[in-house]
């Protein structure tokens, strides 16, 4: 088995959805032996998509545009898990991995019109490649805020759109923010300890619980904490992971 990790924070490194998403991978690497590639959207070139439909028209399958997404596409053809780590950027996905999910609309098959498709939400493309029906895709992703509640809904309906609804996993972690804060940092490796048995779940049972998703989403830090915490991140230029 075989993993690829697309880190899709423009903070590399210092991503705390990465913490979340390498200890979720972890745990299916414990339980699979699987090997895993990492790799960082923000030191890729990846152009935006022209909209021109050629790879939809003219060469089936393939892009006029010829950059590093040649590299990534290989790589998502090559590997058998896809997990997407990125931060939530105003609702939405950070723009670089905005541009690559763009890029990969080559690898599904031109829409025709089926009157009702999209009243009724259905998907509306097929995949080009065979293959990629077998692959499974993660989603995992910090916000800010104290919870996730309300805040992942367009995340999901482009996903719905793109995949189908169901054909993908979601992890989702509030709180972001503090596990980057250097004072939580025994907390922060308790908390992430659930991550990497959701792994083992996921690879044991090629999904994960309802209940595990909702322990997952569990904020690190009680309301009177967290709020004490951004609040001091805010008004004191020195104190806080955010602003640096």
């Amino acid at each position: 088995m075989k993993i690829l990790l697309i880190n899709g924070s423009l903070r590399g490194e210092l991503s705390a959805s990465l913490k979340v998403a390498r200890a979720f991978v972890n745990g299916i690497a414990m339980e699979s032996g699987a090997t895993v590639t990492e790799i960082s959207l923000k030191d890729k070139n990846i152009s935006h998509c022209q909209g021109c439909f050629v790879c939809w028209k003219n060469t089936p399958g393939e892009c006029v545009i010829h950059d590093d997404m040649d590299e990534l596409r290989s790589l998502v053809m090559e590997n058998d898990i896809i997990v997407e780590s990125f931060p939530l950027y105003f609702f939405g996905m950070p723009s670089k991995l905005k541009a690559f999910t763009d890029r990969m609309i080559s690898y599904v098959q031109e829409y025709r019109g089926n009157p009702g498709d999209e009243e009724n939400h259905r998907f509306l493309h097929n995949m080009r490649y065979p293959e990629l029906q077998k692959k499974k895709l993660v989603l995992v992703s910090t916000c800010g805020y104290e919870t996730t509640d309300n805040c992942y809904d367009a995340i999901f309906a482009q996903f719905d759109r793109i995949c189908g609804t169901g054909k993908y996993t979601t992890i989702l972690a509030p709180q972001g923010g503090m596990l980057s804060e250097k004072g939580f940092a025994a907390k922060v490796e308790k908390y992430l300890e659930k991550f990497t048995e959701a792994g083992r779940e996921f690879y044991r049972d090629k999904s994960i619980s309802e209940q595990t998703w909702n322990k997952l989403q569990r904020p690190m830090l009680g309301h009177n904490t967290f709020e004490t915490a951004i609040n001091m991140n805010w008004d004191t230029p020195d104190v806080g992971p955010y602003g640096r």
